[in-house]
């Protein structure tokens, strides 16, 4: 999910009056058939450990449509075995099945509304271009989906069941108070969590930071014993239950109006970490496709009207990796564009409604593309390579944003943005 909600963010989305000089671009016909035809596009992934493609906007059609196309085309001509999406590891192996063919059932059936919001049309898209029983292994890197913690204290029930006994007590306490929270996203879990008692709130806290102490403690002593890959995944685990609950406290901050400037770095780091893991884990030659948010993928702080509003996890990314994560952003020049309401009565607490698009002014990428748009329909731009800097806007959700011209190695514009099917689907229009 992007930084931020509608009518819930107090970041504003009046655009900055003093823009700094936008960097050059080199803009190309982009053939949605032929997705990584491009010679530059070839380039820019040829070295790449992690390949992050993004979108401006979630539950657009052409996005999801367009990055089932590149993931595809990653898997099919490029190595790339892993697909990290933005759902957490009680989700990972359902939709890893299910996109190999080894689930037979609707892929709405297995995953939450949210989940199957963001990724539904996307993942059907990418089953469709893959070879038959083509298996690429799904990566959970983020929270779940849910923000709630159960899906977290489930698991670790079961490791600690065989290999901390002692801790059951403390365990069953803690997921008692973790039941209190409820909802299928971060924003109905969110308001699930402001419901509570002060008092209820705390001893939650108190529970996940002593449950996650014993563990690390634990853990430690036990690192080169028989259990040690079990104290390995309790101790991820818990830091997915503690950092869920971290995350809950920010997004009750962010709706009641408190909230910090960067409070979502802490999940942003989180999701970070996850894909280094996964880098140090995988063989030789072993890619990564990871499809998130612009806002996520970006390899430079995420700002609206100039504040802060997190440092992303392409940004740690890019620190940790260097040249082995590129980061392909997608956007698009339509006038309108789905977006999320808050509150609302529904499992995930929001509506998807259509909204004016920021206007695309002189510095955006879009404006770039007007003209190749008008012909083809779709676009690549990428930095003149000339050491190019400085300071240019890209759509993020009905707002635009101001980037670093490193943000991104290359941006895909689209000339549409309709509704995803999805959103009708679920109830959520």
């Amino acid at each position: 999910m992007p930084f931020s909600l509608k009518e819930s963010s107090p970041m504003s989305t009046t655009p900055h009056s003093a823009a700094p000089a936008a960097p050059s671009f080199t803009v190309a016909a982009w053939d949605a058939q032929h997705p990584l035809d491009d010679i530059t596009l070839r380039k820019i992934i040829s070295d790449a450990r992690v390949i992050a493609v993004g979108e401006s906007a979630h539950f657009i059609d052409e996005l999801s449509d367009a990055r089932a196309g590149i993931a595809a085309a990653l898997v099919r001509d490029f190595g790339v075995d892993d697909l990290a999406l933005e759902i957490g590891h009680d989700e990972a192996p359902l939709v890893e099945d299910w996109l190999s063919g080894q689930r037979t059932e609707e892929l709405r059936s297995l995953v939450g509304t949210l989940t199957f919001a963001l990724y539904g049309t996307f993942l059907v898209g990418l089953r469709s271009r893959l070879p038959r029983h083509r298996r690429v292994r799904v990566l959970g890197v983020d929270l779940p989906n849910s923000l709630t913690i159960e899906p977290s204290l489930a698991p670790l029930s079961t490791l600690l069941d065989a290999i901390d006994p002692a801790a059951a007590e403390l365990l069953r306490q803690t997921r008692e108070l973790a039941g209190l929270v409820v909802g299928g996203s971060a924003a109905a879990s969110a308001a699930s969590w402001l419901g509570l008692e002060t008092a209820a709130q705390d001893s939650l806290t108190v529970h996940l930071t002593r449950l996650r102490a014993r563990i690390d403690a634990l853990g430690a002593v036990h690192r080169n014993g028989e259990d040690a890959q079990s104290w390995r995944q309790a101790g991820r685990l818990a830091d997915t239950a503690v950092t869920t609950e971290i995350m809950l406290r920010a997004m009750g901050d962010l709706f009641s109006g408190t909230g910090r400037l960067d409070d979502t770095t802490v999940r942003e780091v989180f999701v970070a970490r996850r894909l280094v893991e996964a880098v140090d884990s995988l063989a030789p030659m072993g890619r990564i496709a990871y499809v998130a948010h612009n806002n996520h993928i970006q390899k430079a702080p995420v700002a609206f009207d100039g504040v802060l509003a997190a440092h992303p996890a392409g940004e740690v990314l890019a620190e940790s990796l260097g040249s082995d994560y590129r980061a392909i952003a997608l956007t698009h020049a339509d006038d309108e564009v789905p977006e999320m309401a808050v509150p609302a009565a529904t499992e995930v607490g929001f509506r998807v409604e259509r909204v004016a698009a920021a206007p695309l002014r002189a510095d955006s990428v879009e404006s770039s593309c007007a003209d190749v748009l008008r012909s083809a329909g779709a676009a690549v731009a990428r930095f003149d390579e000339d050491g190019s800097t400085g300071i240019f806007r890209v759509r993020s959700q009905s707002a635009d944003v101001e980037v670093d011209a490193a943000a991104f190695d290359a941006i895909v514009v689209l000339a549409t943005a309709t509704t995803d099917p999805a959103v009708a689907t679920l109830g959520l229009d």
